[in-house]
């Protein structure tokens, strides 16, 4: 009675040792992984009815050498499966989804309902598609990477704003606004950036327009930069951060061509940017910043030329546990402007003026904003005060909705009123990029 179980098992043991092997053609690595799983299963059972049988006392001699047998059939099988295969390389698909070419793409919109009140005149209202943007970023290669704005405006009218004579430009249509290659890892940290760009003259102008804290730019940043701000053609070199007791500092060289029509007439001469900035942590939630900006270039006549020095600081207090629903922000800058001018008898234009701004963000989605602006008077003209107040509400991370009024008055007459009403949206992965 006790040989029927040996018996048993060894017709067993014969049995899955007489499985064909998958020997004929290389198995695949799934096909053979699941081949030796069953293997090592009917192992188990079969080890289980051995152990069974010494309890019992039996015969286990025959069975213990059929399941040797065994175990050396399921190795040779694994290793003639395994043959003329590389086990050291993970096997991948080598397919390149052709999206992966393509560069990011972004677009975004800024429209702008006006009702004017202009002082002696009558009122009246008026809406424009004030930009459209359309942005393209991409990595280059491991070194260098790129941007490209492309961008569809109309001018903004505020009533009583200064005319174009007095250095206003009004753009218009699809033009270029950057477009820039800058490189990464530089020995050193050195930044380094060629193309077309907004160049690094106070807090705003490497602000695209959509992304302002306001409708409009600072008046004096308009006056002495012209619509769009200063945007040229060239080279920029970044510093790399360093640190002096409790400040970071850093510095910006620009070499570009003086192509802005408010500081150089269009003139294209070489022209000179240079800026020191410092920021300091004041604690978890506090920090300040100081800068000072000089521009120097040639205007049409290579004779003349333009000089510029601008100074702005900037307060920030957002608490960590609240930085979605709670923060503080006051900032501000002052401009000096000295422009010679070809005349019959020759001249030299000065212009000074500055602006100051605090923004606080009281939820998840509003924002209130106060503005004032001062022109200084030019050529006989009156001094210029701006006052602007406005509440955003943000409908979601891609839809943004503002309020603002703008009060102009030159002090010797009457003031002007505006009303604005600014709808921005966006889509893709840069949408509301500031700069």
């Amino acid at each position: 009675m006790k040989r029927t179980p040996t018996a048993l098992l060894i017709a067993l043991t014969v049995g899955v040792a007489a499985t064909p092997a998958p020997a004929q053609q290389p198995a695949q690595p799934d096909s053979l992984q699941r081949e030796i799983e069953r293997l090592k299963a009917r192992l188990d059972s079969l080890q289980r009815v051995l152990e069974e049988l010494v309890r019992e006392g039996g015969d286990t001699v025959t069975v213990v050498d059929e399941l040797a047998a065994l175990r050396a059939a399921a190795a040779a099988a694994a290793e003639e499966g395994m043959a003329g295969q590389d086990t050291t390389q993970q096997q991948v698909s080598r397919t390149r989804a052709l999206q992966s070419l393509n560069p990011e793409i972004s677009v975004t919109g800024d429209v702008v309902g006006a009702g004017l009140f202009p002082d002696g005149e009558d009122a009246r209202a008026t809406a424009i598609p004030r930009e459209f943007e359309f942005a393209f970023q991409a990595a280059l290669d491991p070194y260098s990477y790129t941007k490209v704005f492309l961008s569809y405006e109309e001018p903004l009218e505020i009533a009583g704003f200064p005319e174009e004579d007095e250095g206003h430009e009004h753009g218009g249509g699809l033009h270029l606004e950057e477009a820039y290659l800058y490189w990464v890892g530089l020995p050193g940290h050195i930044g380094l950036k060629a193309g077309k760009f907004r160049q690094e003259i106070g807090l705003y102008n490497r602000w695209h327009t959509h992304a302002l804290l306001e409708v409009d730019r600072p008046l004096p940043a308009v006056v002495f930069l012209g619509d769009d701000g200063l945007i040229q053609t060239g080279l920029s070199l970044t510093s790399p951060t360093l640190t002096v007791g409790p400040s970071a500092n850093s510095a910006y060289f620009q070499l570009t061509a003086g192509t802005n029509h408010a500081l150089f007439e269009d003139g294209g001469q070489p022209s000179y940017l240079g800026r020191l900035q410092s920021f300091w942590d004041l604690g978890p939630s506090t920090y300040f910043q100081v800068g000072a900006t000089g521009v120097y270039g040639r205007n049409s006549d290579s004779s003349l030329s333009t000089r510029l020095l601008e100074l702005d600081f900037a307060f920030r207090w957002a608490p960590p546990e609240r930085v979605l629903y709670q923060d503080f922000q006051l900032k501000g800058e002052w401009y000096w402007v000295e422009k010679e001018f070809d005349l019959p008898a020759g001249g030299t234009t000065l212009g000074r003026g500055g602006w100051a701004q605090a923004n606080y963000r009281f939820g998840r989605r509003w924002i209130a904003g106060f503005r004032g602006d001062y022109l200084e008077a030019r050529s006989g003209d009156p001094d210029i005060y701006q006052l602007v107040p406005s509440l955003s509400w943000w409908q979601s991370e891609w839809v943004r909705i503002r309020l603002q009024y703008n009060y102009l008055k030159p002090a010797s007459s009457g003031g002007n009123h505006t009303v604005l009403l600014q709808v921005v949206w966006a889509i893709g992965p840069h949408r509301h990029e500031s700069y």
